[in-house]
């Protein structure tokens, strides 16, 4: 990954929202699964934040990662810590469409939360 990237999903990793935020266009486009797209950096403070607070903790790790022109796409098994202490782990890709100055403006994540937020299956149990 590139040290940009690791750098913030670092800062997501570790709930850092203004250390994320740093990496985005005031104008960016983000889209978390099948919600709503949020545009701005205030309604995505406040979709993260709200995101946030359904869970406990939070892990990238990056399987693949590809760049074409303006866009990253980066692929990760996700882990989540949920509030009962149970760790879920579902994978994800990440699009992301960069602007002149390299910020991105369009921030879309491909990722099923079911079982993060569900009695997950057995096989995307994963001991805390």
């Amino acid at each position: 990954m590139t040290y940009s990237m690791k750098e913030m999903f670092d800062c997501i990793d570790s709930q850092d929202l203004d250390g994320f935020l740093r990496f985005l266009a005031d104008d960016a486009v983000f889209r978390f699964g099948n919600a709503p797209s949020m545009k701005g950096k205030e309604a995505i403070r406040a979709g993260t934040l709200g995101f946030y607070s359904q869970i406990q903790s939070l892990r990238h790790e990056v399987t693949g990662e590809w760049i074409t022109g303006d866009v990253t796409i980066v692929e990760f098994d996700s882990f989540y810590k949920r509030r009962d202490g149970v760790i879920v782990g579902v994978p994800c890709c990440v699009v992301l469409r960069f602007n002149d100055q390299r910020l991105i403006e369009d921030y879309r994540i491909n990722i099923n939360l079911g079982p993060v937020f569900a009695d997950a299956p057995e096989a995307h149990l994963i001991a805390a």
